[in-house]
């Protein structure tokens, strides 16, 4: 704020010197041209000595606006001719006079007080030039009063211009901290609810600078303890359920071996047997879910993994004809455990399959992202996602802001190379920070199937959630268990009619 005002005030006195310089100039070059031609009129006289024609001269110049006195000087300083008259034959020896008489053909130019005239001057002396030598010097005096009127009243206009600019910088000021404070206060209080244990606060993302950072990283880290409060109790809840479910399980399978055995129920029991296997994967699962468990790392390479994947997968891919494109570029092996890692690319292969039905195009990026791209992507959550922010239908990504450089330069590209854009809006889920230290490994797959409705898309890694027919709601939640598990994260971005995309990272 002082600094600002200085500026202003600054510039002003910079403009106030400039015009006062101005009208003095102005001045000045008046009784310049006033001098000169007092004693170009003056030589004739000078020369015949016709001190008649000098006193008409003098009086036809001082009846000039402003001019308070003419004058011709000999050298010695004697008065030839004077608008007074009483000043005629009087010799003058001051300071300034004798430096007039002395002066080298050129013009003297001064500014003072004359007592007389009790008011400030600007007293030009000019020499007067008689067969190419000096013989007289012409003297002008012009007075101040008019030029010191016009300083005063630019002055008074330049003050006037520097209390408006005074004024609207302060209400400047007062707006842009308003607008800092006001979303500071509500990100604070809301970080206080927090504290205090309110899990189930909204917060909304107002703004695109560092504050909405802030409000963004709040936002992720609050839906992120959501999850997993919804997770841990969700969990225990489902260790019961799979150890009351596999009790009553072990008995009826047991009674339908037997039945099978005998020929004339053996079709009853084959589909009671499928049943109840079918039953005993799900109570596996949801064992699998609720549990803590220690992984079995060794040296693993993703691409290897996705690889398997689409072997695995080779039966339904050739019978609904799906076109691969793979880009999956060299990757640093990493310490995972490669059955569970496994089992999540064939669970978002299969989804993507799924997802397709017959012809689609499976794309599938494998990279690795230096430290700076470990950003993270905003979250939008809360009763339905907003679109993903400074991403523009025109495909190319926003300028990025200091600090947020390196997501969206990878997501921009992401989504150049895998969507078409259609005019329709981009949903995704959060995405959770890695360390910005350290190097991370990506693994990308996206399909051009249906889509996923944006109200749908903060629920996709709940327990239970699904769109399929079939489908027990658990293959996501899993694979976010996993990844979670693995230090990584996993986003899903979707258009609905375009197709989804699911992104994995994991630190190296």
């Amino acid at each position: 704020m002082v600094l600002v005002i200085s500026l202003i005030s600054a510039v002003l006195y910079l403009v106030y010197s400039q015009q006062e310089q101005s009208i003095l100039e102005e001045v000045e070059a008046r009784a310049n041209d006033l001098a000169t031609v007092l004693a170009f009129a003056g030589v004739r006289a000078r020369l015949e000595g016709n001190y008649l024609d000098m006193q008409e001269l003098v009086d036809s110049i001082k009846n000039r606006n402003d001019v308070r006195q003419t004058m011709l000087l000999d050298l010695d300083g004697k008065v030839l001719a004077h608008n007074y008259v009483a000043e005629r034959d009087k010799v003058y020896d001051d300071p300034l006079t004798l430096k007039m008489l002395h002066a080298d053909g050129l013009p003297v130019t001064d500014y003072h007080y004359h007592p007389f005239e009790k008011e400030n001057v600007v007293d030009v002396g000019t020499p007067v030039i008689v067969s190419g030598k000096k013989a007289a010097v012409a003297r002008v005096m012009i007075s101040l009063n008019t030029a010191e009127r016009a300083i005063q009243s630019m002055a008074k206009q330049i003050l006037v211009l520097g209390g408006v600019s005074v004024v609207v910088v302060l209400a400047l000021v007062a707006l842009f901290s308003r607008s800092v404070t006001q979303p500071l206060r509500k990100l604070y209080g809301e970080a206080r609810q927090i504290s205090l244990g309110n899990r189930e606060i909204q917060i909304a993302v107002t703004a695109q600078d560092e504050i909405g950072t802030l409000q963004q990283a709040l936002k992720t880290m609050i839906e992120e303890v959501r999850l997993q409060s919804r997770l841990s109790a969700l969990g225990a809840t489902t260790a019961n359920l799979a150890h009351e479910i596999r009790t009553p399980l072990t008995v009826i399978a047991r009674y339908a071996n037997e039945l099978s055995s005998q020929s004339v129920a053996s079709e009853l029991g084959a589909k009671l047997l499928c049943e109840v296997n079918r039953l005993n994967d799900l109570a596996k699962q949801l064992l699998q879910f609720s549990q803590k468990r220690k992984l079995m790392r060794s040296r693993t390479n993703l691409n290897d993994l996705v690889e398997q994947a689409l072997f695995l997968l080779g039966g339904p891919i050739q019978e609904r004809r799906i076109r691969i494109h793979r880009d999956l570029q060299p990757l640093p092996v990493i310490a995972a455990d490669k059955n569970l890692l496994q089992s999540v690319f064939t669970n978002l292969v299969t989804n993507a399959i799924e997802a397709m039905g017959e012809e689609g195009e499976l794309h599938l990026q494998a990279k690795l992202l230096p430290a700076q791209f470990n950003g993270h992507a905003a979250s939008a959550g809360n009763g339905g996602l907003a679109p993903v922010p400074d991403f523009q239908n025109t495909g190319e990504p926003a300028a990025p802001r200091p600090g947020a450089r390196g997501w969206r330069k990878f997501f921009g590209r992401l989504r150049r190379r895998f969507f078409v854009e259609s005019g329709a809006q981009m949903y995704h889920t959060h995405l959770a920070k890695l360390p910005p230290e350290k190097q991370a490994v990506m693994i990308a797959i996206r399909d051009n199937g249906c889509g996923i409705p944006k109200e749908l898309m903060d629920r996709m890694f709940l327990p239970f959630f699904t769109t399929k027919k079939n489908g027990n709601g658990l293959g996501l939640a899993l694979s976010h268990k996993i990844i979670q598990e693995h230090g990584g994260t996993i986003t899903v971005e979707s258009q609905e009619g375009q197709g989804t995309t699911f992104i994995i990272m994991l630190p190296v």
